[in-house]
């Protein structure tokens, strides 16, 4: 029986084995960026890599979701098969690694890989709870990389999957961090998606400083919204994190009054750490593995400490920038793709 748990406890300190990995990327959404800084992850460490760009499928993939048709769906599906077995027999890997949102979910072609003897491996860089495709394709791979532990491997359990392990998002240390535009400061943002206890809290943040970004917002008649009717760029997502003296950081959740409860670590917090931006976080459980919470990142158990933490780090620019610099210290030491990679190829080894 393969053993689970944290990939860290597995790494040896010797020569990572030369491997030929394929990473498949995502079709669309926050995984493609993943997908492509894991694939410089490998290349980094000397192995020989391929990334499969799903992305120009991405309107195709719309058209089809909207449509609802088995014809449409089937065709797009058999397109997006072709492609990957072209390249699996081009590239010949040792290993595939699918990203969430990737388009490894054919049943029958993931077990001919697996004949052929092609280690197969998927990145679940996702809320369990909210995206429960995993559920249907788990079993089918042998390495499944979660951000989550239990109860999610416990239900993984139940099933019969003993195929887990516990690999965190990371930082992308290749991105530009060239001084950002010379462009007004913003006193305090937050860039992304409107989850139901995003809208509720945000629409108690009653400040004429705060400036929210991201598609979908307009709906909702916030103040504060600046963008809201478009998807906010990863270039532009950088721009405002480093131009914010404050980044709210509220994972997401179904639950309108969810805040300080939940377990994973989203990318973004490894992200905004990376960049120097100072930011705010709800408690997560997982939280203390990657960060110390005294002097590397605030996280806060409930709203009202939010608010209050936002009035002192305000008028606080040196503890500020202080705690900024420690955690960018600690994810550039600990928790970039390149680290990422070598968890992988130290346990595919």
């Amino acid at each position: 029986m393969r053993c689970t748990g944290t990939i860290r406890s597995a790494l040896g300190k010797g020569k990572l084995e030369d491997m030929r990995i394929l990473v498949v990327g995502a079709v669309e959404g926050g995984s493609v960026p993943v997908g492509k800084a894991i694939h410089a992850g490998f290349r980094e460490i000397g192995q020989e890599t391929r990334f499969l760009d799903y992305s120009d499928f991405k309107d195709d993939f719309v058209k089809v979701a909207k449509a609802r048709n088995r014809d449409l769906s089937a065709r797009f599906i058999l397109r997006c098969n072709i492609r990957l077995m072209e390249t699996v027999l081009d590239f010949r890997p040792d290993a595939v690694l699918g990203i969430a949102q990737s388009p490894m979910l054919n049943p029958e072609l993931l077990i001919k890989l697996r004949k052929a003897g092609i280690i197969l491996c998927f990145w679940f860089v996702e809320d369990f709870r909210i995206f429960t495709y995993w559920r249907s394709y788990a079993p089918l791979f042998d390495y499944y990389f979660t951000i989550q532990k239990d109860p999610f491997w416990d239900e993984m359990k139940q099933m019969g999957c003993r195929n887990f392990y516990y690999l965190p998002p990371a930082f992308d240390a290749n991105v530009k961090t060239d001084k950002p535009e010379r462009l007004p400061a913003i006193p305090v943002s937050f860039v992304g998606a409107p989850y139901p206890n995003r809208v509720h809290f945000f629409s108690r943040l009653n400040r004429p400083d705060f400036q929210i970004y991201g598609d979908a917002w307009a709906r909702y008649g916030n103040g504060s919204v600046v963008i809201g009717d478009r998807w906010i760029s990863h270039e532009e997502a950088r721009s405002i994190y480093r131009r914010s003296l404050i980044n709210i950081n509220l994972h997401s959740s179904r639950d309108p009054a969810s805040f300080g409860e939940g377990d994973f670590v989203n990318p973004r917090t490894f992200e905004l750490a990376g960049l120097g931006a100072f930011q705010l976080t709800d408690m997560r459980r997982l939280m203390p593995l990657h960060f110390d919470l005294n002097e590397e990142i605030t996280a806060l158990t409930c709203w009202e400490e939010m608010t209050e933490a936002v009035d002192h780090f305000l008028g606080c620019d040196s503890e500020r920038q202080e705690m900024a610099r420690r955690a960018q210290e600690r994810v550039l030491r600990e928790h970039t793709y390149r680290h990422r990679a070598e968890e992988i190829v130290s346990l595919l080894s």
